[in-house]
């Protein structure tokens, strides 16, 4: 999958910003029966969706929008998702969810940061595309 451009992510993004990723959840014996039921048996033309793990995440700078408080991070169990790791920073890009306690899902585009020239652009991208959406004053 290729990901969309930084700015087309910015602009339709709910929330876009910088996490460190405390923890992950492992998927419940439930969620990953489910998941070895699909991958052995598939569902013929029956649209699903795997479950993912969750993510604990200390937000260390909102660059739009919020996370919730205490909400989940999705991190995939499949490299066709955005898969988080413990203990590293990312530059997240989502949509806020519709209900309460839903789990937030990274979209696809999300990256890890560190202090690398990638890294830097790409949130050097953000911050360009972040101030010249803004309308200027009259």
């Amino acid at each position: 999958m290729r990901a969309p451009p930084i700015a087309e992510l910015v602009q339709t993004s709910d929330v876009v910003a910088i996490v460190h990723v405390d923890r992950i959840h492992p998927l419940t014996a439930e969620e990953a029966a489910f998941t070895e039921r699909v991958f052995s048996d598939p569902p013929l033309n029956l649209p699903i969706r795997l479950p993912s793990q969750s993510a604990d995440v200390t937000v260390m700078r909102s660059l739009k929008g919020t996370i919730p408080k205490g909400a989940p991070i999705g991190s995939g169990t499949t490299s066709c998702d955005v898969v988080l790791m413990e203990g590293r920073d990312y530059l997240i890009f989502a949509r806020t969810t519709a209900e309460s306690g839903d789990k937030i899902e990274p979209r696809y585009g999300t990256l890890m940061i560190d202090q690398g020239p990638e890294s830097l652009s790409a949130l050097a991208e953000v911050e360009h595309s972040l101030s010249s959406s803004k309308p200027t004053p009259p």
